[in-house]
């Protein structure tokens, strides 16, 4: 059978000398198990806090080449990062969180910005295809009226009716097709929808207003 160590018993006064060093001993236990707790749950905070954000950065990277594909833009390349000089786990999480919130910003800021068409973003569909239709009209009216300036009929008092077709038909649908085609190319949000074109009051607007102007212009020139 094994004997056990015995602690000697302290004397004169050695006892209390003890008991005190005892109970400094499990007092400094007790506080190293606490500080170990809290270093464990501060270690599994952290780790939930890394997957989180690798989660998140996941996440925003595929919502980055979705929103890059919708757009027609190029790839974003996303790489590796070197770590930084920040000796603070949670500073540098806090650092990462920021980026992150950061770059969505960043995303929905280009996300409503591809909401907007390109040209003339603050219209409404309606207004903004009419003002281009009216543009259109306006320089087929102006090439019209040039043709009717250096038509040698003019110099000589008459209506070159030569070109009546062109200034009745051929000019109103070349400024018709002037107008869609620049409302398809930068008219129209590039993700959405919502886009129109409005073909009738762009036929409206060139195959009834620049005859009305030319009828003005002739009534004007001959009256």
């Amino acid at each position: 059978m094994t004997d056990h160590p015995t602690i000697p018993m302290p004397r004169d006064g050695g006892w209390a000398a003890y008991t005190d060093y005892s109970r400094r001993l499990a007092t400094l236990l007790q506080d190293e198990r606490a500080r170990a707790e809290q270093q464990a749950a501060a270690s599994r905070d952290g780790q939930a806090a890394v997957d989180q954000i690798t989660h998140r950065l996941g996440t925003q990277r595929q919502h980055l080449h979705q929103l890059a594909a919708t757009l027609r833009l190029p790839e974003p390349h996303v790489g590796g990062i070197a770590p930084g000089p920040i000796p603070d786990p949670a500073e540098a999480l806090r650092r990462a969180a920021a980026a992150a919130d950061a770059a969505d910003v960043a995303a929905e800021n280009a996300h409503r910005r591809a909401a907007q068409p390109p040209l003339l973003p603050g219209f409404t569909p309606l207004a903004r295809n009419a003002l281009v239709y009216a543009a259109a009209a306006m320089l087929g009216t102006f090439a019209s009226l040039l043709m009717f300036a250096v038509s040698p009929d003019a110099d000589l008092g008459r209506i070159p009716w030569q070109l009546v077709p062109w200034s009745l038909c051929g000019l109103p649908a070349l400024a018709f097709f002037a107008g869609y085609l620049t409302i398809s190319l930068v008219g129209q949000p590039r993700i959405g929808g919502g886009g129109t074109r409005s073909a009738r009051a762009g036929g409206v607007i060139c195959f009834v207003g620049m005859p009305i102007l030319w009828f003005i212009f002739i009534a004007a020139t001959r009256g």
